[in-house]
C-alpha cells in the first residue's frame, strides 16, 4: 500500500510539474508584445491590421493596434509602443516627420520595425519591409496595354496619358517606372503618342492619390488636347485615380479609352463589368497579411524572416530587406476570382 501511495503521489507531482511547465511556456508567449500602427486609409490596411491583431492574440501574444488619423496620433502611438518595450513594431503609412524621434528611440532599444506596404523614408531604424511588387504592378499594367492594343505587331499610333500615384509614396514611383519601361519602346517608335507632353513621373503624379485632383487634371487635359481627338489609353495608378479620370472625361466626346486601375475594389469591379475601366490590379491583402504575420513571428522569436528582395527598396538611407507579394490583373474575363 505504501508503494502504491508513493506511486500516486509521484504521478500527482509529475502532473503538477507539467502543468506549471505549460503555464510557464504560455506566460513566456504572453510577454511577447506587438504594436501595430496603421494609417486609417486605405481601408484594406486597417482591415489587415485588425486581422493580424486577432491572429497574434490567438498565438498567445499581446497585440495592440492604433489606427491613426492625425499627426499627434502617430507620434503618441509610437512613443507608447517604445515606452511599453514591445518586441516588434509594425507601421503602415504615416509621415517620417512625426515618426523620426520615436523610430530613433526604437532603434536605441533594439526594437525591430517592420514597414507594411509603405516604405518609411530617410531612416535606418526600419528592419524589414513587406509589400507587393510595385514595379511589377506597373509592368503588369504596361504589358496588358501592349497586348490589348497589339503593339508588338505594329498597332497604333494610340494616344495615351499617365496618371501616376502621389509623389509622397515610394511605391508610386516604382509603379510608374514599371509601366513606363514597358511602354517607352512604343513611345520611341511613335506607336504611342502623349499629346499633353506630360510623360515623366513628376508631371503626372496625382497629389495624395486624390480622385478630385485626378479629375481636375483630366478636365484640363481634355480641354487642351482632346478637342476633336480620341484619347485611347489612360494609365491610372489606382482605382481612386481612375474614378477621377472617369469623372474628368464628362466633357469628352471621343471614343472611350482603355483605363487601368489598382486595388480591384468593388466599385472598380463594377466599372470593369460596365466597360468604364478595362482592368485593375488586385493586391491580395490576405497574402500580404500572412507574410507580415510570418515576419512578425520570426522577429519576436529572434530568427530571420523570409526575404525575397534585398536590392530594390532603398529608403534614402538604407536598402531595406523586403518580402514582395505578387499582384494580378483583374478584367472582365476573371472578375469572379476576386473573393472580397
Amino acid at each position: 500500500k505504501e508503494m502504491k501511495k508513493k506511486g500516486i503521489l509521484g504521478c500527482i507531482i509529475m502532473l503538477l510539474f507539467c502543468a506549471l511547465f505549460v503555464a510557464g511556456c504560455g506566460s513566456t508567449n504572453q510577454q511577447k508584445k506587438v504594436a501595430l500602427l496603421f494609417s486609417h486609409e486605405p481601408s484594406r490596411w486597417t482591415e489587415g491590421g485588425q486581422m493580424m491583431k486577432e491572429e497574434l492574440e490567438n498565438e498567445g501574444m499581446q497585440a495592440e493596434i492604433t489606427v491613426f488619423t492625425t499627426e499627434q496620433d502617430q507620434t503618441d502611438a509610437l512613443d507608447k509602443a517604445v515606452a511599453d518595450k514591445v518586441d516588434c513594431i509594425v507601421i503602415a503609412g504615416g509621415d517620417i516627420k512625426n515618426f523620426r524621434e520615436g523610430l530613433e528611440k526604437a532603434k536605441e532599444k533594439g526594437i525591430p520595425v517592420i514597414d507594411y506596404d509603405n516604405l518609411t523614408p530617410d531612416t535606418d531604424a526600419v528592419s524589414y519591409y513587406v509589400t507587393f511588387d510595385n514595379y511589377g504592378v506597373g509592368e503588369a499594367m504596361g504589358k496588358y496595354i501592349v497586348q490589348q492594343k497589339g503593339l508588338r505587331t505594329g498597332g497604333g499610333p494610340y494616344t495615351l496619358e499617365f496618371f501616376s500615384g502621389s509623389d509622397t509614396d515610394s511605391n508610386a514611383r516604382l509603379m510608374y517606372q514599371g509601366a513606363y519601361d514597358v511602354l517607352k519602346p512604343y513611345i520611341d517608335k511613335g506607336q504611342i503618342v502623349v499629346p499633353s507632353g506630360q510623360s515623366d513621373y513628376a508631371s503626372t503624379a496625382i497629389k495624395n492619390w486624390d480622385s478630385k485632383n485626378a479629375e481636375a487634371r483630366m478636365k484640363e487635359i481634355v480641354q487642351k488636347y482632346y478637342q476633336g481627338r480620341n484619347l485611347d489609353i489612360v494609365v491610372a495608378a489606382s482605382d481612386g485615380i481612375a474614378y477621377g479620370v472617369i469623372d474628368g472625361l464628362a466633357g469628352y466626346s471621343g471614343t472611350w479609352p482603355l483605363i487601368s486601375g489598382q486595388d480591384a475594389d468593388p466599385k472598380a469591379r463594377g466599372y470593369i463589368r460596365d466597360g468604364k475601366m478595362a482592368f485593375s490590379i488586385e493586391k491580395n491583402s490576405m497574402e500580404l497579411n500572412r507574410k507580415c504575420l510570418r515576419m512578425i513571428k520570426a522577429v519576436v522569436e529572434g530568427s530571420h524572416p523570409e526575404i525575397n528582395d534585398v536590392t530594390t527598396y532603398n529608403n534614402g538611407v538604407v536598402t531595406v530587406p523586403t518580402y514582395l507579394c505578387t499582384p494580378r490583373i483583374i478584367d472582365r474575363g476573371n472578375l469572379e476570382i476576386v473573393k472580397r
